[in-house]
């Protein structure tokens, strides 16, 4: 705990909507570094409202007023500029890897948690592609401390940008993600009319998670009766890019594949827990928390074989390519390995952990 009694803007874009993966990222940390900052106020700067990852006098949301705020591309560099000089700032984290136009005298600290716009560019809607283009590199260089979510991300970062880490603060396991009772399984499953065995994928409808291939080669394996009684569980809200894929769903004549949407965090771990598999064949990440949530709860994960998600599923996942073949045998050996799927180490992956990380590097002592 620091009795240091700063200003500490953040970045909150990643807190628009539902929370998916760096939403859920930056929201937890939020909730550690207030614990860790009892009298440092904290701005958090967003052009919609939010919800706030703290309800405190200390906790303050800079959300922005100007009638043609959307039409500001990237928001945070210019809008977010213009609301963080009112705010006397001694630091800035940008959790989305983004900093607006600060003075020197503002520690700048950003968390990259991929390199999509240089390895797989053509997974990104236009708009986010011409931002990482315009303003990555620029940012990562300016800043004070570059924090990372994987050594994989740190790599690639050095390779393609000239700067590794200062240090990795990888995501964590929330309370929320334990093994639930046979209870409340069947609870959650009632909600969604589920019934096993069933295949579960979680991801954003978007073509890295290269979902589309995964329907495709499950599909095919129906047909060849290789899975006859499996149904594969889509988790996920809709992305960009998606259009293939929800044709694919359309078109399923087996009726085998069940989309259930975005699926808040306390339905998660019953839908990890009910699953013979947990399959993950993204075609990149910057880590894969869903690999990580698959082995809270026990349940066998199928994850492409990349070093980021080697640091997520550890010896615990059967890494496979990410091709039609790859995700048919990846598929097959796990559900004809009857072998439980070791408990993961949750004091290795805990948010206080990672806040204190940050916490250094606003401090300036990392």
């Amino acid at each position: 705990m620091y009795q240091d009694r700063l200003n500490i803007g953040i970045d909150g874009q990643a807190l628009l909507g539902k929370r998916t993966g760096v939403g859920r990222y930056v929201f937890e940390l939020c909730k550690e570094l207030d614990k860790l900052f009892p009298n440092a106020t904290f701005f958090v700067y967003s052009r919609e409202p939010i919800e706030m990852p703290v309800q405190s006098e200390r906790w303050v949301l800079r959300m922005d007023t100007f009638p043609l705020k959307r039409l500001c591309k990237p928001w945070i560099k210019f809008r977010g500029t213009f609301l963080c000089k009112k705010d006397n700032l001694d630091v800035f984290w940008g959790g989305t890897s983004f900093l607006p136009f600060l003075p020197k005298k503002v520690r700048k600290i950003v968390t990259v948690h991929d390199l999509n716009y240089k390895i797989v560019p053509e997974t990104m809607s236009n708009i986010a592609l011409l931002q990482f283009k315009l303003f990555f590199e620029k940012d990562i260089l300016k800043a004070n401390y570059v924090l990372c979510v994987s050594k994989g991300s740190s790599n690639r970062l050095k390779q393609f940008v000239g700067r590794e880490a200062d240090a990795i603060v990888p995501p964590a396991i929330s309370e929320t993600f334990t093994k639930p009772n046979k209870e409340e399984i069947l609870t959650v499953f009632d909600k969604f009319n589920i019934k096993k065995p069933y295949l579960l994928a979680v991801a954003t409808f978007e073509p890295r998670k290269n979902l589309e291939l995964l329907i495709s080669t499950f599909l095919g394996m129906k047909e060849k009766g290789e899975v006859p009684n499996h149904q594969l569980l889509l988790v996920g809200g809709k992305g960009w890019k998606d259009e293939r894929l929800v044709a694919l769903l359309k078109n399923d004549k087996t009726k085998s594949i069940q989309a259930l949407g975005y699926v808040d965090d306390e339905d998660l771990p019953a839908l990890y827990t009910g699953a013979d598999v947990f399959v993950f064949p993204s075609i990149y990440e910057g880590f894969g928390m869903p690999v990580l949530e698959a082995r809270a709860v026990g349940t066998k994960a199928i994850a492409t074989d990349i070093p980021e998600l080697r640091e997520a599923g550890e010896e615990d996942a059967i890494y496979i390519d990410a091709s039609a073949q790859g995700i048919r045998c990846g598929i097959l050996e796990a559900i004809e390995n009857t072998s439980e799927v070791n408990m993961l180490d949750r004091e290795q992956y805990t948010w206080e952990k990672s806040a204190k990380t940050i916490a250094l590097a606003m401090k300036g002592n990392l």
